[in-house]
């Protein structure tokens, strides 16, 4: 896409210039036309390019996404030798992404596993080396974390368009970036225009000669090496057929303007390797200029389109729902089974004799066909894909087609069923669970037939208290097949509280009837009618990373912490007051207030709504924000363990047309408002906010009905913070952020709006605010607030009468479903704190975790309690992160090999000791290494307790083996 913005100032040229051309295409995966119509175009490109359109003297880079290849040989699996040949010989260069995928809303660990993905398919293709370069030609910015990434996967270079450029950047085209870990990589910068400058080159002498005093500005401009990139090819384009006659034009027509006003120039055609080789080689004895955070500012060069971040917001969402579910409720249970099957091996070894356990745990049990460790981890690698092909930034920024859209979300749906029955097979693993020896035995102990309930916990510390559990009580027995109408449908048991639980603070949320199937590899599935009952119970610890198994009677009470004190709701004539003896809500038709010891906000939170008139890639608001009227106030939950108020927020057609007569400055506005639509329908909203027993977060759970259009609606939390600054959630650690300001030159208006992961703090020195999401990716914080985009209802792909940024940013297509209409829901949470600090960043993560990954647990219905018999073994213990200045990012198997990776990230600004702390003295082998697992010290044989240092925000991965006995 063509961007022109102001032209650069010309400053003195620079003598000799080496201008590397590498002919490309940018293949945007989907965008205006579905993946399978855009893969037709692909085949037939890299077929052109196998029968003659690409040699190694001829090189041709195909984006810097492996999937492409994988798309081909979908549909020509018989030229994969030939495809690997051209790989190999440097004819063709791919990746080393798997997806070029947008890189501010995806976690840190879904772009390791991007990177991980891209490797694995030029494996499968023989030894082939990507490029060592981060290309990220076309992403809406980047994050302070990719310097970290390239180093961590030994990509030396990285070449960005944009978000750099922005006034507070240098004006050249090389420069160092630097991590917040002190990471460094080289970069090149694209010109305004980017990945297009060089498309199309001109045969024809005097249009070569106008071309060339084009790109000759330029580069006299920005090179501060002498060694410059032309990019030769566009979106979606082939090889351009008669590029060495163009070449030998430019070649020309650059040495006929040779002279005091325009550089010596030698044209070289090449690979994107050999010029990051060039460019190295040339900046040795030049000094730099250093850029430093994140790259969000494109501010006067080129367009950022930071509107991206909240469009389709529900599959923003979800997405950062579903990288949690893979990295946090599915990975640490495979970690837990290659434990188990390392420790059962290691007996089994000793005494000779392979006990169930051992065969239960087995890498390969072809008789029985269960899933094993010999197939989760490839099982995972294909969950992992399949979400990473909704991550290009066409795709997951939402700037596609509704088409594109919808599959988005049908491969969503692939990852969240991939993802639970990869928790369930490792669960089963992890706990020497045997489904099909299970089908011919009721679970007992002692004779007493049981049903066990086994805790869950997703964070890399002990935790115990609040759980949230899913209790099923049998019903019925429902057959399905042949005979079953012969079969007289057992009668239904009246309702019943769940008993399982006697002994335990316990309080029932709901139970309803739903149908279950107990699965084997061996048995048809039977099928029973079973009430489900979700209850909030007051649990026992529950290891790190680990679950316990709750059996017997004296398995509740075991390590159970003291009672809370209940949480208590008052009904008052003016409201509803919720307690907990750390927070107080009040909650009014007028507002809701929050009080945390001697500080109390007014007004505290509330709804609102806002025209927005723009395309996908950016916002254009008009008139002022409507507030949400709150129609009534109820009571909802009543303690003992959590209680909550609910808020019915309105949006009706005619308070919305009263917004319109205010805010619009004549009659002919609103009536053009009123016929584009852009104030009609209403909008409802049920906002349960809910707090829970020891806790001091405020917990806010969102759901309502969207019937307007062409308008934004925000979550507003009131903060008491004034003159504060800001820290939002990011890859590999919190950024701070800073207002980005456009200057008057500029062709786009900057958005007053942030990424966000997780959280967001503003902080003064004498009080903080942190608001969590989970996953609502647009932010705004400013004196005296912190607001959440629920959602931006638009109806276009790209306008060009925006007065935020004239002209398309891509192909005027209608999307009408980007207009989000019907059901909407998120998540969000206010926790009141001291100033920024070490310990705050240590309060926030257990708070943002508490909130997200609450301790779970559910009815294993045929859990075989035998193994389990003794008490300590129904304590199952993955490994546990010690020290309060780091976060645990992954806990992981390893890619080659049979080995463990853990990863820490130190929050902090300063040097810091920890520890992972693993269920066994082992001993261990533990090797410090990259992000790509390649070694950076000696091994070491440690016990239990792994030490590690770490600098200032610096990630630590430790690949860990288990020593062979």
């Amino acid at each position: 896409m063509r961007h022109n913005n102001s032209p650069l100032p010309l400053s003195a040229p620079v003598a000799p210039l080496t201008v590397c051309v590498v002919a490309h295409t940018h293949w945007d995966r989907e965008w205006y036309h579905g993946a399978a119509r855009f893969r037709q175009r692909l085949v037939a490109l890299i077929d052109a390019l196998l029968d003659g359109g690409a040699s190694p003297e001829a090189p041709f880079l195909l984006d810097g996404q492996a999937v492409t290849l994988r798309d081909y040989l979908v549909v020509r699996p018989e030229r994969a030798t030939a495809l690997s040949v051209a790989l190999r010989k440097g004819a063709i260069e791919a990746g080393p992404w798997f997806v070029l995928a947008d890189t501010l809303i995806p976690c840190g660990e879904a772009l390791v596993r991007n990177l991980e993905a891209g490797a694995r398919v030029l494996a499968q293709l023989g030894p082939v080396l990507p490029p060592p370069i981060a290309y990220c030609p076309d992403t809406f910015g980047h994050p302070a974390a990719l310097p970290l990434l390239a180093t961590g996967f030994g990509l030396t270079t990285a070449i960005v368009w944009r978000g750099a450029g922005g006034p507070r950047h240098p004006l050249t085209d090389t420069f160092r970036w630097r991590g917040l870990d002190g990471s460094e990589v080289l970069v090149h910068h694209l010109p305004p225009d980017g990945y297009e400058f060089g498309s199309a080159l001109p045969v024809e002498p005097a249009a070569a000669a106008a071309r060339w005093a084009t790109l000759c500005a330029l580069f006299a401009a920005r090179a501060h090496t002498g060694v410059v990139l032309l990019l030769n090819g566009a979106d979606h384009h082939a090889l351009q057929p008669d590029l060495p006659a163009a070449l030998d034009a430019l070649q020309v027509a650059a040495e006929r303007s040779t002279g005091i006003d325009a550089p010596h120039a030698t044209i070289k055609r090449t690979t994107l390797t050999a010029f990051a080789a060039r460019l190295h080689e040339a900046v040795r004895a030049e000094m730099l200029p250093t850029v430093y955070g994140e790259l969000r500012d494109s501010s006067g060069y080129t367009w950022t389109l930071g509107g991206t971040l909240a469009t389709r917001a529900h599959q923003k969402r979800r997405n950062a729902r579903l990288e949690r579910l893979l990295l946090r409720d599915v990975e640490p249970w495979l970690v837990l089974a290659w434990l188990r099957a390392t420790s059962v091996r290691n007996t089994a070894a000793q005494s000779d004799a392979p006990t169930a356990a051992h065969r239960a745990t087995s890498s390969h049990a072809p008789v029985c066909a269960r899933l094993t460790l010999a197939q989760l981890p490839a099982l995972l690698h294909a969950a992992w894909e399949t979400l990473l092909e909704t991550h290009p930034h066409d795709t997951l920024c939402g700037c596609s087609t509704d088409a594109v859209a919808r599959a988005m979300e049908v491969r969503q749906d692939s990852v969240a069923t991939q993802a639970v029955g990869l928790r369930h097979a490792a669960l089963e693993a992890a706990l020497g669970h045997d489904p099909i020896a299970a089908r011919t035995a009721r679970p007992s102990l002692d004779g007493a037939p049981l049903t066990p309930i086994v805790l869950r916990n997703c964070c890399a510390r002990p935790r115990s208290g609040l759980a949230e559990l899913t209790l099923i009580d049998t019903v019925a027995d429902v057959r399905v097949g042949p005979g079953s109408d012969r079969v007289a449908p057992s009668p239904l048991r009246a309702p019943a509280a769940p008993a399982a639980l006697s002994g335990l603070i316990v309080q029932t949320l709901s139970a309803r009837l739903r149908h279950l199937r107990r699965e084997s590899p061996q048995h048809y599935p039977d099928n029973d009618l079973v009430r489900a009952h979700r209850v909030l119970a007051w649990v026992p610890a529950v290891p790190a990373l680990g679950v316990r198994v709750l059996v017997t009677p004296e398995d509740l009470v075991a390590d159970c912490p003291p009672a809370p004190s209940a949480v208590t709701t008052d009904r008052e004539a003016d409201g509803i007051t919720l307690r907990n003896g750390h927070v107080l809500l009040r909650a009014g038709v007028q507002g809701l207030d929050i009080t945390v010891g001697e500080r109390t906000i007014r007004d505290a939170c509330w709804l609102e709504s806002q025209t927005d008139g723009g395309d996908s890639y950016t916002p254009s608001l008009r008139g002022t924000p409507i507030r949400l009227r709150c129609a009534s106030v109820t009571a909802r939950l009543n303690g003992p363990l959590r209680a909550s108020v609910r808020m019915v927020w309105v949006l009706t057609p005619d308070r919305i047309d009263d917004g319109v007569r205010s805010d619009l400055a004549s009659a002919s506005e609103a009536v053009g408002a009123a016929r584009r639509g852009a104030r009609r329908g209403s909008v409802r909203a049920v906002m349960d906010l809910e707090l829970d027993a020891e806790s001091t977060v405020v917990r806010c759970v969102l759901r309502g009905v969207n019937r307007r259009r062409n308008h934004q609606l925000r979550l507003v939390w009131r903060t008491d913070v004034v003159g504060g600054h800001t820290v939002a959630d990011a890859a590999f650690g919190p950024v701070g952020r800073f207002p980005i300001e456009a200057p008057f030159s500029s062709h786009e208006q900057a958005a007053p709006t942030m990424p966000m992961h997780r959280w967001c703090t503003t902080a003064n020195e004498q009080r903080g605010v942190t608001v969590i999401g989970d996953g609502l990716a647009e932010v705004h914080a400013s004196d005296g607030a912190v607001s959440l985009t629920v959602l931006r209802a638009i109806g276009e792909l790209s306008r060009a009468d925006l007065p935020e940024r004239p002209g398309h940013a891509g192909w005027p297509v209608a999307t009408p479903q980007s207009q989000a209409q019907g059901r909407f829901r998120a998540r969000s949470a206010l926790l009141l704190h001291g100033p920024l600090t070490s310990d705050t960043l240590a309060l926030i993560r257990d708070a943002v975790d508490d909130t997200l990954l609450p301790l779970m647990g559910n009815t294993w219905r045929d859990l075989e309690v035998h193994a389990l018999a003794a008490p300590d073994s129904r304590a199952i213990a993955g490994p546990a992160l010690i020290g309060d200045a780091f976060e645990a990012s992954a806990v992981t198997l390893a890619r080659a090999g049979n080995a463990l990776i853990l990863r820490a990230v130190n929050l902090t600004d300063a040097a810091a000791y920890g520890a992972w702390y693993l269920p066994s003295d082992g001993p261990w082998l533990v090797t410090p290494c990259r992000l790509d697992e390649v070694p950076l010290a000696p091994t070491e044989r440690c016990g239990r307790e792994l030490t590690f240092p770490a600098g200032p925000r610096e990630t630590i991965t430790l690949h860990v083996a288990h020593a062979e006995p």
